[in-house]
């Protein structure tokens, strides 16, 4: 794995695998967030377990289970994901990604992150060190392809971030839930690109079919790259562009913190979709509602 400390401009482009094909970012920028699009809470002293579909144009493409355990200040998230179905026949990807740190008044901090998985037959390994929400190590393999257009990423563009699994790690305090709550940028470092997502126009809706009933927060989402992209990146560009992202997110076992319950992705070819299909504790993953 190729260590990288940071310096006033953070050098993610050297090191790579030698004689190793290199991963696209592209597919990256697909398949790495989906894997890694949500994270939340679980009421103190017991893990909270989620189930994910995911699925595009209706047709189911994978699955992901995510378990979070939760102290009184400090979280550790895991995310397990793997294609399958038509997908999986056609494509394999499997991974899992943790993050651990401590949750504060406007969301996660991580102390550490972690993407270990594979596309197709490669293996993509991420690791990165923080310190009170500043990046000081990053790891990747295979590391990016070096481009004339990749903007560099600097030590400004690596402090104060979170990472891909406490991204939407959303506290709700002790009110109700209010629209207002979606009103956020959140600052994302995946260890090779830093991003905001920009949450707005924000809804409660009522739930009332699934594993989860009763009171949740629909947002709009956008995806604004910073740094380490390519700039005249097609992908890139169609992310950002993109007006069609949205997450619904319910209220976890305590009411502390947020979850995904649902996340849809408008594409050119039609809509991607990550459903909960189980939540709650290990116990009464399936049973657990708005009680």
């Amino acid at each position: 794995m190729c260590a990288k400390a940071l310096p006033d401009r953070v050098d993610l482009e050297r090191g790579p695998i030698r004689g190793r094909r290199r991963l696209s970012r592209t597919a990256a920028a697909i398949v790495l967030p989906v894997l890694t699009a949500g994270a939340g809470a679980a009421e103190s002293g017991q893990p909270f377990v989620v189930q994910y579909s995911l699925s595009f144009l209706n047709v189911p493409v994978g699955q992901a289970q995510l378990t979070a355990d939760l102290s009184a200040d400090r979280y550790t998230m895991r995310l397990d994901g793997e294609l399958t179905g038509l997908a999986g026949w056609f494509f394999q990807g499997a991974g899992r990604a943790r993050s651990r740190g401590r949750l504060s008044a406007s969301g996660a901090v991580p102390a550490d992150f972690s993407i270990d998985s594979r596309y197709g037959t490669m293996p993509i390994l991420v690791h990165v060190a923080f310190d009170a929400g500043t990046v000081r190590k990053a790891e990747l393999e295979p590391a990016p392809v070096p481009k004339p257009d990749r903007v560099p990423v600097t030590a400004a563009d690596t402090a104060g971030v979170t990472d891909p699994i406490g991204m939407l790690a959303v506290p709700v305090g002790s009110g109700p839930l209010m629209p207002s709550l979606c009103d956020r940028r959140i600052p994302v470092f995946d260890g090779a690109v830093r991003a905001d997502l920009v949450l707005s126009r924000g809804a409660v809706v009522t739930v009332t079919t699934g594993p989860y009933r009763g009171p949740a927060l629909d947002c709009r989402i956008r995806w604004v790259p910073v740094a380490g992209h390519r700039a005249k990146g097609s992908s890139v560009r169609r992310m950002a562009e993109n007006d069609d992202l949205h997450v619904r997110l319910a209220p976890v076992s305590g009411g502390r913190l947020l979850l995904p319950l649902t996340i849809a992705v408008g594409t050119g070819w039609g809509t991607a979709r990550i459903d909960a299909t189980g939540w709650g504790i290990p116990q009464a993953a399936a049973s657990v509602s708005s009680d």
